[in-house]
C-alpha cells in the first residue's frame, strides 16, 4: 500500500507500507494459513527476513496463494528491489484477478517511477474491486494530482503566455479527476487529513493560474479552508502546516505564516523549505522585538527549544493571535513541563473563554510546577481562580 503526501513544492513519494491482505477465498490448509498470517505479522514488525521465510513456507504449501505472493512483493519493495516486487504482484493478480491490493501495489511502483498515468490505471483497477479501498482511492486521486503538477513543472522559464494557458488547462483536466476522488474520500473517510491537504494544493495551483483576480481570491479562500480542515483533523500534519504557511506568506499574512512554519519545523527540523520560508515570514512579521528575535533565532536553530516556543506564545497572545498562542504554550509544555508560566498563560486564557476544566487543570499545573518558591504572584492568582471555579 501507499499513502503519499502532496506537498506543494517537491514532487516526492513518501510511501507507508502495511499489509491488510484481501484476495481469493479458496480454502487454505491450517499450516498454509499459519504461515500466511506470520508473514504479514513479521512484515508489519519490520522483520523482513522472517517474513520472507514465512511466505516461502506458505508458498510451499500452496504456490498459488495470492496473499503470500503479494506479501513477497511487499517484502522486496521494502528492500528496494522494485522489479522483483513487481514479478510477485503480477503473479498474485494472475492467481486472483480481483485482488485489489496487488493492483494497488503495482500502481505504487509505477508511481514511484513517475509513471503517473500508468499508476492511475492500476489504482482504478483496485477501487473497481472495492470502492471503499482507502489507499487505492487516495492513490488514484494523488496520481492525477501529481500528473497535473508534472504538466506545470515542465513549463520552461521562456514559455509564452499561450503555452502557459495551454498547460494550465491541461493540468486542470488532471486536477479535476483528482478532485472527484478527493471529494469521494471526504464522504467515505471524513477524517482523512491528507485528502483535505491535497485539495488545498489543487486550489493553490488553480489560484496561481487564475485568469482574473476575483477567481484567484476564490481559489485562495478554498485552499485555506481545505488546509485548515486538514489541521483540524491532524494538527501536527507537516505538509498542511508547510502549505498553509506558504499560502499566508504569499498573501502577506506573515505572523500567521510564521506560526505554521514553526510547527512544520517542529515536525521536521530538517525541512529546508519551511526553514527558508520561515525566515521570509519573520522578515515581514510584526512580531518583532529583541526578546522575540532571540527566541526566533533559537527556534530556527532548534525547533525543539521549549523556551523559544513559550516566548513565541507570549508574542502571539500580545498580538491577539489567541489560537496560535495557545498551541505554542502547549508546545512549550510538551517539550518542558518545567516552563511553569506557560500553565499560567493557558489558565488565564481558558478562564476568559469559560472553559472551567482546562482553567483548573492549568492552574493546578502551575501550582504543582512552581512549588513553594517560584512565581508567587501568579501562583496566588491561580489559587484564587481555583477557589472561585471549584464552587461553581
Amino acid at each position: 500500500m501507499i499513502r503519499a503526501r502532496a506537498f506543494l513544492l517537491p514532487l516526492g513519494l513518501v510511501p507507508l507500507i502495511a499489509a491488510g491482505l484481501c484476495g481469493d477465498t479458496a480454502p487454505r490448509s491450517q499450516q498454509e494459513l499459519i504461515q500466511e498470517q506470520a508473514c504479514v505479522a513479521n512484515q508489519l514488525k519490520g522483520d523482513l527476513d522472517r517474513a520472507e521465510s514465512n511466505c516461502e513456507l506458505c508458498l510451499e504449501f500452496n504456490e498459488r496463494n495470492a496473499e503470500c505472493l503479494n506479501s513477497m512483493g511487499l517484502i522486496w519493495f521494502l528492500r528496494g528491489d522494485d522489479d522483483r516486487a513487481k514479478s510477485y504482484y503480477i503473479r498474485a493478480i494472475r492467481e486472483n484477478n480481483d485482488f485489489g491490493q496487488a493492483r494497488n501495489n503495482m500502481g505504487v511502483i509505477e508511481f514511484k517511477r513517475g509513471n503517473y498515468l500508468e499508476a492511475a490505471r492500476f489504482f482504478e483497477g483496485a477501487i473497481e474491486v472495492d470502492p471503499r479501498y482507502q489507499d487505492g482511492r487516495y492513490n488514484l486521486a494523488l496520481a492525477n494530482l501529481r500528473q497535473g503538477q508534472l504538466v506545470m513543472a515542465k513549463l520552461s522559464a521562456v514559455s509564452t503566455v499561450d503555452d502557459i494557458q495551454v498547460a494550465i488547462r491541461k493540468a486542470d483536466v488532471f486536477y479535476t479527476k483528482a478532485e472527484t476522488h478527493y471529494r469521494r474520500m471526504f464522504e467515505l473517510f471524513p477524517t482523512h487529513a491528507p485528502s483535505y491537504g491535497d485539495m488545498g494544493v489543487i486550489m493553490m495551483s488553480r489560484a496561481a493560474g487564475a485568469a482574473t483576480e476575483d477567481k484567484r481570491k476564490v481559489f485562495i479562500k478554498d485552499a485555506e479552508q481545505y488546509l485548515v480542515r486538514c489541521l483540524e483533523v491532524d494538527d501536527v500534519n507537516l505538509d498542511c502546516h508547510g502549505n498553509i504557511g506558504h499560502l499566508f506568506l504569499v498573501g502577506g499574512r506573515f505572523d500567521e505564516s510564521l506560526f505554521h512554519f514553526i510547527q512544520c519545523l517542529a515536525a521536521d527540523q530538517g525541512n529546508a523549505i519551511c526553514a527558508n520560508e520561515l525566515k521570509q515570514a519573520y522578515a515581514g512579521s510584526q512580531l518583532k522585538s529583541e526578546a522575540l528575535r532571540k527566541y526566533m533565532d533559537q527556534l530556527i536553530a532548534n525547533p525543539g527549544y521549549a523556551q523559544g516556543h513559550y516566548g513565541f506564545c507570549l508574542a502571539l497572545f500580545d498580538k491577539g493571535l489567541i489560537d496560535m498562542a495557545v498551541t505554542e504554550c502547549e508546545n512549550a509544555l510538551k517539550l518542558d513541563e518545567g516552563i511553569c508560566l506557560a500553565h499560567y498563560q493557558l489558565a488565564k486564557h481558558y478562564k476568559s473563554v469559560l472553559d472551567k476544566d482546562l482553567a483548573l487543570q492549568n492552574c493546578r499545573g502551575l501550582i504543582r510546577c512552581a512549588g513553594e518558591g517560584k512565581h508567587q504572584s501568579e501562583v496566588q492568582d491561580c489559587k484564587t481562580i481555583v477557589q472561585a471555579l471549584e464552587v461553581q
